[in-house]
């Protein structure tokens, strides 16, 4: 999976991680109310679904 992410203010995907084949990662020093995230998902080759929204983001 990869993990998008970009300021509420932003048109944008600004910044991202490759982070494996996982369900949970935790993204230090980010304040999640001023971000938008996204994954998409990655496959052997490289290539990538569309982007979408997660349906639940844990805030620690």
């Amino acid at each position: 999976y990869k993990i998008y992410w970009r300021a509420t203010t932003s048109p944008t995907w600004d910044h991202s991680r490759y982070v494996g084949d996982t369900n949970e990662f935790i993204l230090e020093g980010i304040v999640v109310d001023n971000f938008y995230f996204g994954i998409a998902s990655v496959d052997d080759e490289g290539f990538e679904s569309v982007v979408v929204f997660p349906n639940e983001i844990i805030k620690d």
